[in-house]
């Protein structure tokens, strides 16, 4: 197994972080196909494990939206 699966040279929530702060507010959905394009491997499961430890330490909000998903943004 490389090292690269195993430690991220960038921690997760800072990546979601910085999505976040250039778009703003994203989907759920969204935001796991924009970390996919950083080429973060990130299942769902580890995205809303993330999510709910980032939202408790108040660094973001959750919300729902239409449809079954969730709107991300950024507290200021």
């Amino acid at each position: 197994m490389s090292a690269a699966k195993i430690w991220r040279p960038i921690p997760l929530q800072l990546r979601i972080l910085e999505i976040l702060d250039d778009a703003g507010s994203l989907s759920d959905d969204e935001l796991l196909k924009a970390l996919e394009k950083q080429g973060e491997e990130v299942s769902m499961e580890t995205l809303n494990r993330t999510l709910l430890q980032m939202e408790v330490r108040g660094l973001i909000r959750v919300t729902n939206a239409p449809r079954g998903r969730r709107k991300i943004e950024r507290k200021r």
